[in-house]
C-alpha cells in the first residue's frame, strides 16, 4: 500500500494487508494477459497491483472518491478507475467481451450485488469474491445442512460454486469482527430451469424458505390438501427435487 487513508466505516471498508493472503488469492485468480477484469472496491490497491501486472484490460469501480484519487495518483496512466457505486453500474456496457469480476465485498451489499451478478450473468466469465465467511458458507452449502437455504438455491441454480480459503480478521485493516472467505462462481452453460420458469420459481423458493425449520406443507398455506403429505423441510430437498416439486404444484394450477 503506497498511501494510507482512514477506512470509511459507512462503506464497510476493511483493507486486505497480509501479503501471503494477497499472493494466495492472486494464484487462485490465475489471471492471463487476455482476461478482462472488473475489480469492485479496489481500495488501496492490494489486489489491484497484482492484477495490472498480468493484464492491461482492467477497470476498477470504487465508490470512495478519496480512494479513487489515490489509486489514480499511485498508478498514473496504468489504471482505469471509475468512481461509482457498483450497484448503479450498467454491467452490459463495461466491456464488449465477457469479463471477470473480482472484489472484497462489504456484507451490507453482498446480497444485492450477488443478485445483480445473477441478472447480468451472460456478460460475466466468472466471479471472484472475498465476503463474510458465513455468507459464503450459505452460498456453497448443500441440501441437508443447517446453512442450506434460499441463498444456496438461488446461487447454485445459476453458478458452479467453489469456496477456496478462509481469511482471518487479522489479515485486514481494520480487523473485522468476523472471518472472511474467498469464493469463485462460474456461470453454468445450461441451468435446470426454463427461462419462463425463473421468476416464479424464485418466488416459490422465497415462500418455502421463509420460516426456517418449518415443513413445506405449512409454508404453502394456500395450496390444496393434496400436498399435506409434504412433511419434509425445504432445506432437506436437493435443488433438483425442489424444481420437481415446484413444477408439480404449478402444473396443478396451484402456484402461479
Amino acid at each position: 500500500m503506497q498511501e494510507s487513508i482512514k477506512p470509511n466505516k459507512n462503506l464497510g471498508q476493511n483493507f486486505l494487508k497480509n501479503k501471503y493472503t494477497i499472493n494466495t488469492i492472486t494464484d487462485i485468480l490465475n489471471i492471463s494477459k487476455s482476461d478482462h477484469i472488473v475489480e469492485i472496491g479496489p481500495g488501496q490497491g492490494a489486489i489491484t497491483d497484482q492484477i495490472i501486472k498480468k493484464t492491461k484490460n482492467y477497470i476498477g469501480i470504487e465508490k470512495d472518491r478519496n480512494l479513487c484519487e489515490i489509486l489514480k495518483k499511485n498508478h498514473k496512466d496504468n489504471i482505469n478507475i471509475k468512481c461509482a457505486d457498483i450497484l448503479n453500474v450498467d454491467f452490459s456496457n463495461i466491456y464488449k467481451e465477457k469479463y471477470r469480476v473480482i472484489g472484497n465485498i462489504p456484507y451490507n451489499i453482498s446480497t444485492k450485488l450477488l443478485m445483480k451478478c445473477i441478472k447480468n450473468r451472460n456478460y460475466i466469465k466468472d466471479i471472484n469474491f472475498m465476503m463474510q465467511k458465513e455468507f459464503i458458507d450459505r452460498i456453497v452449502s448443500m441440501h441437508g445442512s443447517k446453512s442450506f437455504g434460499r441463498l444456496s438455491v438461488i446461487t447454485q441454480i445459476f453458478f458452479e460454486t467453489q469456496k477456496y480459503i478462509d481469511i482471518e480478521p487479522k489479515d485486514f485493516f481494520p480487523e473485522p469482527k468476523v472471518f472472511s472467505s474467498f469464493v469463485v462462481l462460474k456461470p453454468l452453460n445450461k441451468i435446470l430451469l426454463e427461462e419462463d420458469e425463473i421468476e416464479n420459481f424464485l418466488k416459490f423458493i422465497k415462500i418455502i424458505f421463509n420460516t426456517r425449520r418449518k415443513k413445506i406443507k405449512n409454508c404453502l398455506n394456500n395450496i390444496s390438501k393434496k400436498y399435506d403429505n409434504i412433511d419434509r423441510r425445504a432445506e432437506e430437498l436437493s435443488i433438483i427435487n425442489l424444481i420437481k416439486l415446484y413444477r408439480e404444484i404449478k402444473s396443478d394450477g396451484e402456484f402461479i
